[in-house]
């Protein structure tokens, strides 16, 4: 069989001369130039297109009614249009999830939804952080109020059920199906951000989602880390944007968000009821949130503060699953800089004798004890 194939290929014609040699050199000046060109018209376009896109979404984020109506659109073209063999998928889509977007939920997260899209391709063209970061939180304000929302819709959907009212409650399951789904779906990957191309302007497809950063421990701010692309994500919003922000600027409302975070926690798991639960969130998560929150003390600049509540929260939590972690941490940051040594003396001159050496007595006094958890007693920094 090998031989066969080396015959075959020592018997195909060989390769004219003009393609096996290399083409004469363009001009160099000459295609810098043209490269730069295409590159503007490139940067020119990638501008306009954020900005039209822009200008759309957040026309529709006007109101609910418009932002319901430009979702069903995206719906329809991305899902449906021109797929005949579909029109009944589309109707069962009109009668369930798209009879639940003229409800007032759904309506407000599609708005949301949008209004968040449009700070996203603001960030996408190069809007800074701080200057966007008012609007942010306002944001996050408004998510906790869906969630409460939803939690009041989750109640009377028990009570339908309660009542044998099944009827009615499938239709309220389906609203908040549609708006959690509305919520949760990334702005690069929803139908709207397929519909108008825009996941290619939003950085990582407009679909990475936010993951937790972990405090540090040095004292020192971190830079801001990226975006958040999903709107329902409180926490990422507030962890990936929101947070670095307020480090960099040593800004107090830092401990507003550990203190709302813990007590919502705390809330939510009384709330089920559950043992386990409640034994896994008092002796681990529990004790890690507060952790952070002192990672964030220490950034502000009070680190006699700091160390003293980390101090706390280890005597309290012995048994945590981090508190050897905890106590290097400790460690470092109460360990004094380390003591430098004094100069070598100076060479003596020619026909000079050097200064004796001071020899210390045979049984030297004991050091004064040092409590390795006294504090700086400089005023810490508010």
């Amino acid at each position: 069989m090998k031989l066969r194939l080396l015959a075959t290929i020592m018997s195909l014609p060989a390769l004219s001369i003009a393609q096996t040699q290399d083409a004469p050199p363009m001009d160099a000046r000459q295609l810098l130039e043209a490269l730069k060109a295409i590159r503007e018209q490139n940067e020119v376009g990638i501008k306009t297109r954020k900005q039209n896109a822009y200008t759309k979404v957040m026309a529709a984020a006007a109101t609910g009614p418009a932002a319901a109506a430009f979702w069903k659109e995206a719906v329809k073209e991305t899902q449906f249009d021109g797929a005949d063999h579909q029109s009944a998928k589309m109707s069962d889509w009109k009668d369930g999830d798209g009879e639940a977007l003229t409800s007032k939920e759904c309506q407000n997260a599609a708005k949301l939804h949008l209004y968040w899209l449009g700070l996203s391709l603001q960030h996408a063209m190069g809007t800074e952080t701080k200057t966007m970061l008012q609007n942010i939180i306002e944001f996050t304000k408004q998510i906790r109020a869906e969630e409460d929302v939803m939690n009041k819709l989750d109640a009377t959907i028990e009570r339908m059920k309660d009542r044998k009212d099944r009827k009615d409650a499938a239709e309220e399951q389906t609203v908040k199906r549609v708006h959690d789904q509305i919520l949760r779906t990334s702005v690069g990957g929803s139908p709207v951000a397929r519909w108008l191309q825009l996941s290619d302007l939003l950085g990582d497809d407009g679909k990475k989602k936010g993951g937790q950063r972990a405090a540090r421990n040095d004292g020192q701010a971190d830079a801001p880390n990226g975006w958040e692309h999903t709107p329902g994500n409180w926490d990422g919003i507030f962890t990936q944007i929101i947070l670095p922000e307020f480090r960099l600027s040593k800004d107090a409302r830092l401990l507003e968000y550990w203190d709302l975070k813990i007590k919502t926690e705390t809330e939510r798991v009384a709330e089920k009821k559950l043992d386990v639960e409640q034994r896994d969130w008092l002796q681990v998560k529990r004790p890690s949130m507060i952790w952070a929150r002192t990672q964030d003390v220490m950034i502000l600049g009070q680190k006699n503060r700091a160390i003293a509540e980390m101090f706390n929260l280890v005597k309290s939590n012995p048994q945590h699953p981090q508190v050897t972690s905890w106590i290097s941490a400790i460690e470092a940051a109460i360990t004094p800089a380390t003591v430098a040594q004094p100069a070598a003396p100076a060479p003596s001159s020619p026909g000079t004798l050097a200064a004796p050496v001071p020899v210390p007595p045979a049984t030297a006094p004991a050091a004064p004890a040092v409590d390795p958890f006294r504090l700086n007693p400089k005023p810490a920094t508010q």
